[in-house]
């Protein structure tokens, strides 16, 4: 980070005359040391840069070192280079003794101004022999007493952590007082600024500090549903408490805490930062680079000390001008903090924990050297048993006979839910009851203005009231005779957690995931075959293994649609979506083909990854031929052409093992569309990736005029059953979507129609006729070909699995 550093012996300095006496009364934190010394460590005759003096102690390991915050000046007096002066008090402040020895180093900037002074009363004993024994200051003095002490530090301009003042007199007994901490930090030093810097009083420290410094237990604790990653998490945040007691030296290992939307990681970094261990440091997205190395050295000059880093991606943005130079000060923060474990023996006690979405794309490869971002605990979305914790730690407010049977449930219904979606619920329950109990409370009327309904002389329960009763244990036969008043919001109902549940979706697919239209298998006229596979699909991924295992060694997972175009393979995958309730991932091939290399092989495992964290779910490539052509050629409709795109063989690739690779896919249907099933890749259609491949044909005359009777309900069309047959036969060999076109067309010759009339009342008169209809029939040209659909027919015959 560029700081230097000079070890020294301190030396007292005498102030004899006015101008030092002086100087010493409003800069008590002045270092001296020898002009040749303050060259090396500032390049600089000039005095007052910030510095850190810390004592050292080389022959007992357990003593904590003390550290202060000071200012740097050139000696008035002439002293070697090897010594350092200190005022007395604060020598005495410090603890350090003459001839002690000392490190001093350089800080980045200037000499921070004092934003807040806090000060806490010294007990008698501390104040010294002829201090009063006084009581804590009354609460209604601490005004008059911060007001007094605001004008004493007035008088100083340089106020440190540590300055004391005795036996004040203000009102009452004398009092003593001691700065605890300038700024928050307990080894502060800052300029004082009359009217500006707030002073308060504080509580005393209370015990298990060292050097001012909070000395809580760094753990964390007290987290359900995370049982595997909270103790890994432990593990990691031991290395900086526990003394390392192997051969060799040891390695420093940030911290990342990575998952997916709403998994926990923000709040593990705040629970680590109250655990009170040491010093607090947040890096936020928006900090400077020079504030950000100032954060990490602060820290390991103000050990024990913690440095949090939500959202890294965020931080290092690729949008973000001096992106590479954040890295390289993260890099080089870390590395010193290995030096200093290197040079020690012991890892420094400064813990570095950063979040982000995924560690593998959002991390840097810099960052991933060993001695800094290495220690991973990944946060995966919670199984049924840690969804049950999570629901049950928010004391859900149903009966006690209903809460267990109301656990399971909501845990076995909300697999794709994560911590805070699960919160989101209980939050929504409480406004869904709270609701209906206002609703309740303005139809009754209550004998007094709390918020409560008496049971006495009450009128004839309503059937809302009923069931509002019931929940409370109370049936309006009872209720009319109690002699006791019942809050309404003893008990919520399990049914409002049921209705919330309908309303709250799960975030982790809100990156993702594409809310199909509203597409039902009887929109789709015809196609009972495919029906019959994909519904078939459906019931597999969420089937229990062992009944699976009685028909399947690997139960298929992959289906491809393919077929002319127009002939409703989309809508099947909508419908599909639609009536399974499977959690629906949708992409278009060309999406994935990204203009930065490795953008879309990310692309597709981060999908694959999502959709196995939220089994059950489907996920579907349309156009899947755009990323999974033939490798000999690829781009070029399969040829054997060599030279395609090096991107889409690597997305290719990608493809081919995610979905038959190390990984089980449980839990996920893949599947995909395509119009040109010849020019897949051959290791694409094999079992174990596309299990099933399933034709769909142009509609059968059948199909046809169920999509023409479908059409027909949508809009006012003047045509009967026998019209219907006829549309069917005169469209042979059109696609579904090209009747949906006739039926277009048709409609705007009737809409030019109703243009032309004069009067209102004609307006009934006015529709869809079947002549419309057979005009635009003969206007539609067909886009299948005879000649298409033997293609397609050959291949079906080659490709055919039963």
């Amino acid at each position: 980070m560029g700081t230097k550093s000079l070890e020294f012996k301190v030396r007292k300095l005498q102030a004899n005359s006015t101008t030092e006496k002086d100087l010493a009364k409003k800069q008590p934190s002045r270092v001296y040391v020898n002009e040749e010394a303050l060259l090396e460590l500032t390049g600089s005759k000039d005095g007052g840069r910030a510095i850190t003096i810390e004592k050292i102690d080389r022959n007992s390991s357990d003593d904590q070192p003390v550290r202060r915050e000071a200012t740097l000046w050139k000696s008035p007096e002439r002293i070697d280079k090897a010594s350092v002066q200190l005022y007395d008090a604060f020598r005495d402040a410090c603890g350090y003794q003459a001839g002690v020895q000392v490190k001093v180093t350089v800080q980045e900037g200037k000499l921070p101004e004092a934003e807040e002074v806090v000060l806490e009363q010294l007990p008698p004993e501390k104040a010294g022999k002829d201090a009063e024994t006084a009581a804590s200051i009354d609460p209604s003095d601490l005004p008059g007493w911060e007001f007094f002490l605001a004008g004493r530090l007035s008088m100083i301009e340089h106020v440190h952590a540590g300055l004391t003042f005795k036996n004040l007199y203000a009102r009452g007994p004398q009092r003593s007082f001691v700065v605890a901490s300038v700024n928050g930090r307990p080894t502060g030093n800052a300029r004082y600024l009359d009217g500006k810097t707030k002073v308060r009083i504080g509580a005393p420290s209370p015990a298990g500090q060292v050097d001012g410094v909070p000395q809580g237990k760094l753990e964390v604790t007290g987290v359900r549903g995370l049982d595997a990653q909270i103790e890994k998490l432990n593990d990691l945040l031991s290395q900086f408490t526990d003394p390392w007691v192997f051969q060799g030296k040891p390695r420093y290992r940030g911290i990342v805490i990575h998952g997916g939307h709403g998994t926990g990681k923000s709040m593990l970094l705040n629970t680590i930062a109250a655990t009170g261990w040491g010093t607090v440091y947040r890096i936020q997205p928006k900090d400077k680079l020079a504030d950000i190395q100032d954060m990490f050295q602060k820290a390991r000059l103000e050990q024990p000390s913690i440095i949090l880093i939500d959202q890294l991606e965020r931080l290092i943005d690729k949008e973000r001008n001096n992106r590479t130079s954040v890295i390289q000060a993260l890099c080089e923060a870390l590395d010193t903090l290995g030096a200093d474990a290197q040079e020690t023996g012991e890892i420094p006690k400064v813990a570095v924990v950063v979040t982000c979405l995924d560690y593998t794309t959002d991390v840097p490869e810099d960052l991933k050297d060993p001695g800094r971002l290495t220690g991973e605990v990944y946060l995966p979305l919670p199984d049924v048993d840690g969804r049950k914790e999570i629901l049950a730690s928010f004391n859900l407010r149903v009966t006690p006979e209903e809460e267990d049977a109301l656990l399971r449930s909501l845990s076995e219904r909300t697999h794709a839910y994560n911590g805070k979606d699960l919160r989101r619920i209980v939050d929504e329950a409480e406004f869904i009851a709270r609701t209906r109990i206002n609703r309740v409370k303005k139809t009754t009327t209550p004998t007094s203005t709390e918020d409560v309904i008496s049971l006495d002389d009450q009128p004839p329960a309503t059937e809302e009231v009923s069931t509002l009763l019931e929940s409370m244990h109370l049936s309006p036969s009872n209720a009319s005779t109690a002699t006791t008043t019942t809050t309404l919001t003893s008990y919520f109902l399990a049914s409002d957690y049921e209705e919330a549940l309908r309303l709250v979706r799960p975030s982790a697919m809100h990156d993702v995931n594409l809310k199909p239209p509203p597409i039902h298998w009887s929109d789709i006229g015809g196609q009972a075959s495919v029906k019959v596979s994909l519904r078939r699909a459906v019931r597999m991924s969420t089937e229990p293994v062992h009944v699976l295992s009685r028909f399947f060694a690997r139960p298929p997972k992959g289906f491809l649609l393919y077929g002319p175009p127009g002939c409703s393979k989309t809508m099947a995958a909508q419908a599909m979506a639609t009536e399974s309730g499977l959690n629906f991932f949708a992409v278009k091939g060309a999406e994935l083909l990204n203009m930065y290399v490795g953008e879309s092989e990310r692309a597709v495992r981060r999908l694959f990854q999502r959709a196995r964290e939220v089994a059950p779910s489907m996920i579907f490539f349309d156009e899947i031929d755009s990323i999974a052509g033939q490798r000999a050629g690829f781009g070029h409709g399969g040829s054997s052409t060599s030279g395609g795109s090096s991107s889409g063989l690597n997305v290719l690739t990608t493809l081919l093992n995610e979905m038959d690779g190390f990984e089980a896919l449980t839990g996920v249907v893949v599947l995909a569309a395509t119009n040109r099933p010849q020019a897949l890749d051959p290791a694409l259609l094999r079992p174990g990736r596309f299990d099933e491949l399933i034709y769909v044909s142009p509609p059968d005359q059948e199909a046809r005029a169920a999509i023409f009777k479908k059409e027909a309900e949508k809009r006012q069309m003047l045509i009967g059953d026998e019209d219907i047959k006829r549309l069917a036969t005169i469209t042979d060999g059109f696609s579904g979507a090209e009747i949906k076109g006739i039926c277009a067309v048709a409609g705007t010759r009737a809409y030019d129609r109703y243009l032309k009339l004069d009067s209102v009342e004609e307006d009934t008169a006015v529709g869809i006729t079947m002549e419309d209809l057979e005009m635009a029939a003969k206007g539609m040209m067909r886009q299948i070909t005879p000649e298409m659909i033997r293609g397609f027919e050959q291949w079906e015959k080659q490709f055919r699995r039963y």
